[in-house]
């Protein structure tokens, strides 16, 4: 008996294939696929570097068996006269509407935009990306579109990266948009009326990527090593001439990465400095150092928490789409931590590193109408945001903007702007000391001399080690001693370590080599 089918096994291999090719041909043509993050940008006159992205957040099956997918969230433009221009609300469109239906009786797929007051109306368009080239359709009802396969040709896509590419026209009345869609990389253009936005068409602008591959990942955006630096200015727009200088130096220290984290160890020391002019500056002159400082920067990878100098920040930033929003208020009046599209957003010097993405906070435009919240940036241009690059970790944090780099790649040092406006932040302990005081003679054969800058504090001690840091000599210093004699006689020549020490732990170390 247990060959008794052994007749219908051709027949079952060949609905197997069948049901397999019929699978992995929706899969094919599928405009866009779980799991991936899609980026367009728009087809301008003059060239657009910004790139929004989408995602397909979730998939759920209707009673008669439609799969639907439904695209991450995303801020969009009001049309109410009520309130001034470019105010914004949320919107379950996205680039091109909020879902997407496959009806496998069909084998097509529908975008689909809701209805959304002050901003868009429902709309549809219905493609059938497998359908014989010359086919045409009724794509959309209101407005009544018809669709036409034009072709169904081998294109490139990128450098390297080539797929079959099928081309719809759309037409309504006698205005044509065309839709280009490939077999392996989903929408590669497309209208932008159907999520209810206004302008030219849109186009990939980057391959699909899963997240792990694209620009949000973490680790690929904080890929630094240790030593390497960013040096970062705070811009003074406000007033026609420039009233301070301040700077931000930073230098990794380590880099750990387990499976769910990503910790980032960091010195860092700020210098300010008022010019103290007349008129619109109106600030005393002066110039201040801070003290140097370790911090941290923390990326729970699974928990999309973010952790900047130590406050734990609960909103998953490093995660968030452009165009999507998170709530970083709390009360009647939330503010919304908002993505921007991804691009090179004006700046100078390394700010404007390619494929950065930014972060910035929404504000209630009228808040005594909190029923329906429309928001706007700029309403506090103090406030909090960030700006990330690969390997380039942050570009911008509010005023401050990146203007120096160095880093390590690949084994190889690679400079972006000027250490000039930084060489006096986080000195080296070489530096350091030679700041503090001289050694002289150096070599030296029966003492030597070591002159303090500045005199000496109560609690200071002066020790000297062998190159081994075996203890050979020590002496408290006198507050207000600004030359300490530091005997050799007797001891055997070589290599020896000069350590000056204060009570707050701070220490300063000199090479002293003995004749």
């Amino acid at each position: 008996m247990k060959h008794a089918y052994r007749c219908l096994r051709p027949l079952l291999a060949v609905v197997l294939l069948m049901t397999g090719f019929g699978a992995r041909a929706q899969q094919a043509w599928r405009p866009f696929r779980p799991g991936l993050i899609y980026a367009y940008r728009e087809v301008l006159s003059v060239p657009n570097n910004l790139a929004h992205t989408l995602r397909v957040d979730s998939v759920y099956a209707t009673a008669n068996g439609d799969s639907v997918y439904a695209f991450n969230q995303r801020l969009r433009t009001s049309t109410a006269t009520a309130y001034p221009t470019g105010g914004s609300l949320k919107s379950r469109n996205n680039l091109f509407g909020a879902l997407m239906r496959w009806r496998p009786g069909q084998a097509s797929y529908t975008l689909e935009a809701l209805a959304q007051a002050n901003v868009q109306t429902a709309v549809s368009l219905e493609l059938f990306p497998r359908a014989a080239v010359g086919s045409t359709w009724i794509a959309s009802s209101q407005p009544l579109r018809t669709a036409t396969l034009a072709s169904r040709s081998w294109e490139t896509l990128s450098p390297g990266v080539q797929d079959t590419v099928s081309v719809i026209n759309i037409n309504t009345a006698g205005a044509t948009a065309t839709v280009r869609l490939s077999r392996r990389y989903g929408l590669l253009a497309g209208p932008q009326w159907l999520g209810g936005a206004t302008g030219s068409q849109m186009e990939q602008a980057l391959l699909p990527a899963s997240f792990a591959q694209s620009l949000y990942n973490p680790v690929r955006l904080f890929d630094v090593q240790p030593g390497d630096e960013f040096g970062y200015d705070e811009d003074d727009i406000v007033r026609a001439i420039r009233c301070y200088d301040n700077k931000i130096l930073r230098r990794i220290v380590s880099r750990r990465l387990t499976a769910d984290s990503l910790i980032i160890t960091y010195q860092e020391q700020r210098r300010n400095e008022s010019f103290g002019y007349a008129g619109p500056c109106s600030t005393p002159a002066y110039l201040y150092y801070s003290p140097i400082t370790i911090n941290h920067w923390a990326i729970a990878l699974s928990g999309n928490q973010w952790q900047p100098g130590g406050a734990t920040m609960q909103l998953g930033a490093l995660r968030l789409l452009t165009g999507e929003y998170v709530v970083i208020g709390t009360g009647s009046y939330p503010t919304l931590l908002v993505g921007m599209p991804i691009g090179t957003a004006g700046g100078g010097g390394c700010s404007s590193i390619a494929n950065r993405i930014s972060y910035y906070p929404h504000y209630v435009q009228n808040p005594s109408s909190p029923a329906i919240p429309i928001y706007r940036t700029g309403l506090d241009y103090a406030a909090w945001q960030y700006s990330f690059a690969p390997a380039s970790t942050t570009t911008m944090e509010g005023w401050y903007g990146l203007i120096y780099s160095r880093r390590t790649i690949n084994g190889a040092v690679t400079i972006c702007g000027s250490p000039l406006s930084f060489r006096s932040l986080l000195p080296t302990r070489a530096a350091q000391a030679a700041e503090l005081a001289t050694l002289h003679p150096n070599p030296a054969a029966e003492a030597a001399t070591l002159t303090l800058a500045q005199p000496a504090r109560a609690g200071q001690a002066l020790r000297l080690t062998d190159a081994l840091g075996r203890p050979v000599w020590q002496t408290l210093v006198t507050a207000g001693q600004t030359t300490l004699t530091v005997p050799l006689a007797g001891q055997p020549a070589g290599l020896y370590l000069l350590h000056l020490s204060g009570s707050d732990g701070n220490s300063a170390t000199w090479k002293l080599t003995h004749e």
